[in-house]
């Protein structure tokens, strides 16, 4: 039995998030008809597209879920095969039958102990907004409009409060499953270029929508709604009801897994 490792690059609008969820599966199919109603997923398009392969039931696993909307430069999986393809074969192979919105971008063998999810260091992602008057058509998929003007030195310094280890409770949306919510943010960035706006956050592991309710309290900050000390506030009391509203999903991108190697 071989370990292969992949990194994957998908545009996460048509899809509901990267999971499968197993007792709701539809029956198999790379093309997801007019009449459905339930949207496909990452996770259940490649498990079908390398199972067609591989000749043999695939289970694919990530790094971590991303939800409905999300997208992702480098998310890493992995997947257990007694065949014997060669890496680039496949690799090949695959990606001339997955869907143009998802792309596997390397295959790696691995050790055979290698686990995706359980052995990541790091994750990093970027939530990118455009700040005017008009978002252009070929970017509205990618990013928030912001109309009004923000003040970003607030946020920058709102922000830097996020870093280190803390109970990030409040910024996790209901519905999740995590035993924990402490985590620790090694590096938050506000990087701001003509008419963009990214925040950039890297740490040991995200709650359900943390990314995303760290960003639209930002936000809030950013438009004056909001004081910088809020952060320390909402880490202190962990109430969610001090949070900002859960910035669109459309923004997010996972850029990196790291596995300290």
């Amino acid at each position: 039995m071989r370990t292969l490792k992949l990194t994957i690059a998908y545009d996460g609008t048509r899809y509901a998030g990267w999971q499968v969820q197993r007792h709701k599966r539809p029956a198999p199919s790379t093309q997801h008809t007019a009449h459905s109603t339930q949207k496909p997923t990452i996770q259940g398009t490649l498990e079908e597209t390398l199972g067609r392969i591989l000749q043999e039931q695939v289970r694919v696993v990530g790094s971590g879920r991303t939800d409905a909307g999300v997208h992702a430069h480098a998310q890493v999986a992995h997947l257990k095969t007694r065949s014997a393809i060669a890496s680039e074969k496949l690799e090949r192979a695959v990606n001339g039958l997955l869907p143009p919105d998802i792309t596997v971008s390397r295959i790696d063998e691995a050790p055979e102990s290698f686990h995706a999810q359980r052995q990541a260091v790091s994750k990093r992602y970027r939530y990118t907004l455009v700040i005017g008057p008009a978002v252009l058509p070929f970017e509205r998929s990618y990013v928030h409009h912001v109309r009004s003007p923000l003040r970003v030195a607030r946020m920058r310094r709102a922000a830097q409060r996020l870093r280190g280890s803390h109970d990030f409770r409040a910024f996790c949306a209901s519905g999740s499953s995590a035993k924990t919510t402490r985590r620790r943010l090694s590096d938050v960035q506000v990087t701001q270029k003509p008419g963009h706006l990214a925040i950039e956050l890297e740490g040991n592991g995200f709650l359900y929508k943390m990314v995303r309710g760290v960003v639209g309290t930002l936000l809030e900050i950013g438009r004056g709604r909001l004081p910088e000390g809020i952060i320390e506030r909402i880490l202190r009391t962990k109430d969610r009801r001090l949070v900002g509203p859960t910035a669109p999903a459309r923004g997010l991108m996972l850029l990196n897994v790291s596995y300290g190697d």
